[in-house]
């Protein structure tokens, strides 16, 4: 999933404590049937915009994996009137940034201008947008850095255990995929497979439009309403999501000649939807999220120095996302590693958390709030969260009221409902023979 889209999901598990404030921003319906938001910054003379599309790498449609990634990433590589050099060249005599990036579920525009030179800048974004060329050379040439990453990426064994893991488990649903695609689908995309692409899901009725900054809701309207006249409505194909995987105990070895295993225990968990996904935030923050404090660190780092660093996460999307427990060991220490692991999983599960965790746990996200939200970009970036969970823009006003509803109760019944240390799945990137490990699914 798209890097900053986790985070911000994880951020918004740490709220306001602010009473009765007003709406982050504001939500209207452009003409053209856009959802937008504009949170209103006076004061900075900097504008951060975003159009999030509701379609990332999930629309692939089957052997063309990776076209929504190669779309994006060729929308700036061309249009009717620049080349992808002289529309940088325009950007950065305006002061202004523009990126393109995709997940599984969606893709993201992002726009950073000063506010003086923000209509210029739309100009451009709106081209971007709309006028894209996607020049044969450029998709080759793109094509060509996607698969060598790939293959660069394969001498990584941290990211060789997180592919194998959520190919295994997600197998046969989008989750499972790799958004990049893989070499074979790539070698398969031509110029017509993301002009279709393009064509069918960069659409305003699939949109999201969030701005932050020194500029009034009328402003950011007339503006929009100028720049996207040309954007029009189309039918959006709605995606086939298969059925959320079940969890089930599985264990996937690779044998790699490495000194450390890289390995990763997790099973299907929550989608974001989830009326427990507080409580679930902070039972995860106990178990593996809470740096050297966290029950995980303290056994199986401090108490018995197997590790350097281990850690859990709750991965909540718009369907069911993995629980992970993540981290490197000495070969010969693969199987302690594990062993103790799954104890410290089944000891919170038995015994719950304490009082004292809990508000330590609860202080720490609602407390940290207002130091993760003091920039336009940090506002930009929230306000489609936002729209895209169907939060309600009053959410970072109800957040500090969801966690403080969470009980020991609640929490103990959560860690039993959610955590099945005896269905998880094991992958484990290892020198084997050094690991004491057979080869084996």
């Amino acid at each position: 999933m798209k890097t900053w889209l986790i985070a911000i999901v994880a951020l918004f598990s740490v709220c306001t404590t602010t009473a009765h404030a007003a709406p982050l921003g504001s939500r209207s319906t452009l003409d053209n049937g856009a959802i937008l938001l504009v949170a209103e910054r006076p004061g900075i003379p900097m504008a951060v915009m975003s159009i999030t599309l509701k379609t990332g790498a999930a629309a692939d449609p089957a052997g063309k994996e990776g076209v929504a990634n190669l779309t994006a990433e060729l929308l700036t590589r061309g249009t009717k009137k620049h080349t992808a050099q002289t529309l940088a060249e325009d950007l950065d005599f305006l002061g202004a940034s523009l990126s393109v990036e995709t997940d599984n579920e969606t893709t993201t525009i992002a726009l950073t201008s000063l506010t003086k030179n923000l209509e210029p800048a739309l100009d451009l974004l709106a081209e971007v947008l709309l006028e894209p060329t996607f020049p044969p050379s450029e998709l080759a040439l793109k094509r060509k850095e996607i698969e060598g990453d790939l293959r660069s990426r394969e001498e990584q064994p941290g990211w060789v255990a997180q592919r194998a893991f959520l190919a295994k488990l997600y197998a046969g649903h989008p989750y499972g995929r790799l958004v990049e695609g893989q070499p074979s689908t790539l070698a398969t995309l031509i110029q017509a497979n993301v002009k279709k692409f393009h064509q069918e899901y960069y659409r305003p009725n699939n949109a999201i439009i969030a701005l932050a900054g020194d500029v009034s809701t009328a402003q950011a309207t007339a503006l929009l309403q100028k720049h996207l006249a040309a954007w029009k409505q189309a039918p959006i194909t709605d995606i086939a999501w298969p059925t959320d995987p079940q969890a089930s105990a599985a264990r996937l070895t690779i044998d790699k000649k490495v000194s450390q295993a890289n390995i990763i225990l997790g099973h299907p968990a929550i989608a974001r939807s989830n009326p427990d996904y507080y409580a679930i935030q902070l039972v995860n923050y106990i178990l593996g999220a809470r740096g050297t404090e966290s029950r995980l660190m303290k056994r199986i780092r401090e108490e018995l120095g197997l590790v350097y660093h281990i850690g859990s996460t709750f991965v909540a999307r718009k369907h069911a996302g993995p629980f992970m427990i993540s981290f490197q060991t000495k070969n010969a220490s693969t199987t302690q590693a594990v062993d103790e692991s799954l104890q410290v999983l089944r000891q919170l599960i038995s015994q719950g958390l304490t009082q004292e965790e809990l508000e330590a746990a609860r202080a720490y996200f609602v407390n940290g709030f207002p130091l993760r939200l003091v920039s336009n970009r940090d506002v930009a970036n929230l306000l489609p969260v936002l729209e895209f969970y169907a939060l309600g823009l009053d959410y970072p006003d109800r957040y500090a009221e969801l966690m403080g509803q969470v009980t020991i109760e609640k929490i103990q019944a959560v860690a039993k409902t959610y955590l099945h240390p005896d269905q998880l799945l094991q992958v484990i990137v290892a020198d084997l023979a050094a690991a004491g490990l057979d080869k084996k699914e």
